[in-house]
């Protein structure tokens, strides 16, 4: 498990650090080590994020709205302010085509990689459900990597 998040961590680092993130031509670039510490932190926001929106729907789900309420107000703190202020920290973003490009790199890297490898170790390990799921999510991410190549193809040049 731990070897399938670094795996995950070091595809995602590799992705936050192609062109779509632009230091600003006055800005002095950040120490690598803090560029790799605001990347570890924005991965850490986002995912608390989502998992306490699950949370929230666990929690209405059993009749605890004061509880679903919390989950989620924690949840848009997590993504409307502290992910938020660390992408701004690190100069997240481009250009429509920059980042265009960027999430066709990660797009492309999670279709023919990321879960192709994680469905092979997981029919490995006999995890057959989880291996198809991954084999599945691996075509939805090629879907994403299309759909941003076409809008990359009808941008006009920048």
């Amino acid at each position: 498990m731990n070897r399938i998040l670094l795996s995950t961590a070091a595809g995602v680092a590799a992705f936050l650090s192609t062109s779509a993130i632009a230091a600003q031509p006055d800005a002095k670039p950040l120490a690598p080590q803090t560029r790799a510490n605001l990347e570890a932190a924005m991965h850490g926001e986002a995912y608390a994020n989502l998992k306490y929106l699950r949370y929230a729907d666990q929690a209405e789900a059993a009749g605890r709205p004061e509880l679903a309420r919390l989950f989620r107000d924690s949840a848009n703190i997590e993504a409307n302010e502290h992910f938020d202020r660390e992408a701004q920290a690190l100069n997240l973003g481009g250009t429509n085509g920059a980042n265009l490009e960027d999430a066709m790199a990660g797009e492309h890297y999670e279709n023919v990689t990321m879960y192709i490898e994680f469905a092979r170790q997981a029919e490995a390990d006999g995890d057959t459900k989880v291996a198809a799921m991954f084999r599945q999510i691996a075509i939805d991410e090629g879907t994403h990597f299309d759909a941003y190549k076409a809008a990359l193809a009808k941008l006009s040049p920048q």
